[in-house]
């Protein structure tokens, strides 16, 4: 989660704070924005059609093409942006055909394939290693 600022439209901007999941990308408005009508939005990672960033005066701007345009400035917007053309390249993870799975030894002392996020018998984190 980092702080961001999402234009809504030309002249107004709300302020919030902004997540990118497997699943999504959240914005979740902070309280003063939202007492001016302003709400939240989420966007389906699989909807996303394009990203592109455009380098701004003090931060980059990254937008986001989905059902319509979305415009977001953020101080790591590069970060944000190169995880998104990587995910809108291979939005399920999956590996291509010919690619090895490698195992993944996990906390709980099973192993699992680097496929998954998740360990699947005790839910911890995967790191790879």
């Amino acid at each position: 989660m980092q702080k961001a600022i999402y234009f809504v439209n030309k002249p107004i901007a709300a302020r919030g704070m902004l997540e990118l999941t497997d699943r999504s990308l959240h914005f979740q408005v902070f309280p003063f924005d939202a007492s001016f009508g302003i709400k939240s939005i989420s966007i389906d990672v699989c909807s996303i059609t394009d990203v592109a960033i455009e380098l701004g005066d003090l931060h980059p701007r990254v937008v986001v093409v989905a059902d319509k345009r979305y415009e977001f400035v953020l101080s790591k917007g590069r970060e944000l942006y190169d995880r998104l053309r990587e995910i809108t390249k291979n939005p399920l993870g999956q590996k291509r055909d010919g690619e090895r799975c490698s195992e993944i030894a996990c906390s709980c002392g099973k192993s699992a394939s680097s496929l998954y996020t998740f360990c699947p018998w005790c839910g911890s984190k995967l790191l790879p290693s």
